[in-house]
């Protein structure tokens, strides 16, 4: 428990929401990956996030030919 509780500490120091400089996967890629070597999907799930589905997102924006 203790690594995860870094890894949310060093999260909460550098995350801004907003801001494309300083969203989770640069904090991830910049600070968490090179000291904890653990990919973006694990990193999500020990902050407690759900997995980011990008097609899914786009797809819903758009209107079905079935509804």
């Amino acid at each position: 428990m203790a690594r995860s509780e870094k890894v949310k500490a060093i999260t909460a120091l550098h995350y801004e929401e907003g801001n494309q400089a300083k969203c989770y996967k640069a904090v991830w890629r910049r600070w968490i990956e090179p000291e904890f070597g653990i990919c973006y999907r694990t990193f999500l799930n020990m902050l407690g996030l759900p997995p980011e589905d990008e097609q899914q997102s786009t797809q819903n924006n758009y209107p079905s030919l079935f509804d």
